[in-house]
């Protein structure tokens, strides 16, 4: 009886692929995928209008509400000493408050550093709840129709998510240097996802392209 089967190599094996998931999602965030990420110009101008907001109300609700209350004298304080010295003179003033050279009085002091803890705050929850409540759309999102995705649902972002992505940031708007590494970051991926994205698992969309119904 002659033998002419082959046996089958026994060094022949079938490795679970790694990247299926990396692939499908590669897939549905690019241009002309369902869900193509927003333009970086777009999500520059909508985070802008969205920073102008915020520095317009957090001043007012910090400087006009929270601060008389808590530091009585401050805020007129303040505005004294930025007629007595010039912009410069002021800044460095305002920035080196800790000094021991420094013109503040000491309630002056714990006002400006209260403020700025409340101005994190304040960003921190317009973010946030922007995020997860509002369809992953902040004001200036909405007005250039663009949102935020989650890359494991394909839709808005959960409260935690969008917790962690409004705090990642927030941070990133008040040190610039982490936002320029941050933004480095989108130069390198398929999805044009920047820092926060990666971290909360998210991606920008541009929602006037979005498509999800399956092509005939």
């Amino acid at each position: 009886m002659s033998n002419d089967e082959e046996e089958p190599s026994g060094n022949v094996s079938e490795e679970p692929s790694s990247q299926p998931q990396k692939n499908l999602l590669d897939s549905i965030f690019r241009e002309d995928g369902p869900m193509p990420p927003a333009k970086i110009w777009l999500r520059f101008f909508a985070s802008a209008l969205d920073i102008v907001l915020l520095i317009a109300v957090s001043l007012f609700i910090v400087w006009k509400i929270a601060i008389p209350q808590s530091h009585p004298g401050a805020f007129e304080e303040l505005m004294e000493l930025s007629r007595e010295m010039d912009l410069s003179e002021f800044m460095e003033q305002w920035v080196l408050a800790d000094s021991p050279q420094t013109k503040l009085s000491e309630n002056l002091q714990q006002a400006a550093t209260y403020a700025f803890e409340l101005q994190l705050i304040i960003f921190w929850l317009y973010f946030a709840l922007g995020e997860a409540f509002f369809s992953g759309g902040t004001l200036g999102k909405r007005l250039l129709r663009i949102r935020t995705v989650s890359t494991v649902t394909l839709d808005k972002p959960p409260i935690f998510i969008g917790i962690v992505r409004g705090g990642t940031k927030t941070f990133l708007i008040f040190f610039p240097i982490a936002a320029l590494l941050n933004l480095c970051v989108l130069f390198f991926n398929k999805r044009k996802q920047m820092g926060h994205d990666l971290l909360s698992k998210t991606a920008v969309v541009d929602e006037k392209f979005v498509n999800l119904s399956p092509k005939s």
